[in-house]
């Protein structure tokens, strides 16, 4: 193994591309471990990625890699699949929260810029964002869109402001659709706004202390089709925000791309979500980040008993949908109350495994997978010719469990280690 794989791994003038052999490279389109794979980057792209040498002519000569690494595995930079980025998931103070949103649209600009920028340095090279009412999502869309932007920062793909009804949940990060004549000409602003994606908000949250959706669904499934007829003609997917079997049946019967959170979603409804094509993004950090800091939130007895049982219906519901051959994809939520962002989606993965999501699976879904919640499906989250050389290398194999990308890493971003 090398001594100094970091210096061996990082482009130059002299060496402008970089041969290296690891023991395991994940191959996360085809779901599947490369041994003893060979790659060949530049700074603009992987060049060849195999178990077999790269081409001599790609070689300029050379006879012997840069480094040989055994005991390395890489794997694709990760994909978070559902975020806030104008907010602070660290904060766990209900009033602290509250004055945080309160700020400018700058500061609050500012601040979301500083974590994006330690995203990428956990090995979180893009995220999909789930809106605010600021366009402080829009704005590091702009930002980092097409490699633009600060170098190693990951890239963001933005909705805007999330679409809810007058009055009802989701006002701290969207606009009201009766700000607008119709469902029509409010996905149209959207677009014009530059939104990446569409995201709208069919239900409210779950009442921790009843244990479930109390509130009725915002949009009725002939609406959730109007957004949806909407999104597709301008070329953009629709994002729901639904919990509640009712509201998550609104969401998928009206043919949304993706259901965000999905809790208490029935047998009956992850089969329709198979047959619609319908992919689900399950959110397990936000409630458990509830059971585990319950002191400081103050639930105890009946409450803290409906979190548990609220997780463990959810993780019931994610191995029927795996056996169904539901497309699962991989979100924190990160913002929420409790879940950093970076270290949350850390966190997600942990416990889609915990709840009994194979591991390569979490892995090729977090990275191929989420790839095509992101329009244009960007040259990243695949080791494959012709990609963006953005991959993690560790000594601490991630395939044997996920828990092992907490350990320390080396982040390869555009032939550079960040």
């Amino acid at each position: 193994m090398n001594a100094a794989p970091a210096e061996s791994l990082t482009t130059t003038a002299a060496n402008p591309t970089r041969w290296v052999i690891v023991g395991q490279l994940l191959d996360a389109k085809n779901r599947r471990v490369l041994s003893n794979a060979h790659l060949l980057y530049d700074q603009q792209q992987i060049l060849h990625a195999g178990e077999t040498p790269p081409p001599a002519d790609l070689l300029a000569g050379r006879t012997i890699p840069d480094a040989t690494l055994p005991d390395y595995t890489a794997l694709p930079g990760l994909i978070e699949g559902h975020s806030h980025i104008f907010l602070d998931g660290d904060e766990l103070n209900v009033d602290k929260r509250a004055a945080y949103q309160k700020q400018d649209a700058e500061t609050l600009y500012q601040q979301a810029a500083q974590r994006l920028r330690a995203l990428a340095r956990l090995g979180i090279i893009a995220m999909r964002d789930g809106g605010d009412k600021d366009q402080v999502g829009l704005r590091l869309s702009k930002l980092t869109a097409n490699g633009s932007g600060p170098a190693g920062a990951a890239q963001v793909f933005s909705p805007g402001a999330g679409i809810h009804r007058q009055g009802r949940y989701g006002a701290f990060f969207g606009r009201a659709l009766e700000n607008y004549p119709d469902i029509e000409s409010c996905v149209q602003a959207c677009v014009e706004e530059g939104a990446d994606h569409i995201k709208i908000v069919p239900t409210g949250i779950i009442n921790f202390a009843k244990g479930q959706v109390v509130a009725k669904p915002q949009f009725s499934a002939e609406e959730i089709r109007q957004f949806k007829t909407a999104a597709r003609a301008r070329g953009r997917q629709l994002m729901a925000h639904a919990s509640g079997d009712l509201g998550v049946g609104h969401a998928i019967d009206g043919g949304v791309d993706t259901v965000e959170h999905g809790f208490f979603i029935t047998a009956d409804q992850l089969k329709n979500m198979r047959d619609y094509g319908v992919a689900w993004v399950p959110t397990f950090t936000p409630v458990q980040e509830q059971v585990d800091h319950a002191d400081l939130m103050g639930w105890t007895g009946e409450t803290l008993d409906n979190l548990k049982k609220i997780l463990a219906n959810h993780a019931h519901s994610l191995r029927q949908a795996l056996t169904l051959g539901i497309n699962i994809l991989v979100g924190s939520d990160a913002g929420s109350c409790g879940v950093s962002h970076g270290l949350g989606l850390l966190r997600e993965m942990e416990l889609l495994e915990n709840a009994g999501m194979p591991t390569l699976t979490i892995l090729s879904q977090v990275t191929y997978g989420n790839r095509h919640l992101l329009p244009g499906q960007p040259p990243y989250g695949s080791v494959e010719k012709g990609f963006k050389p953005r991959l993690i290398f560790t000594r601490h194999n991630p395939l044997a469990t996920v828990r092992n990308l907490y350990h320390e890493h080396l982040v390869l971003f555009d032939g550079k280690i960040l």
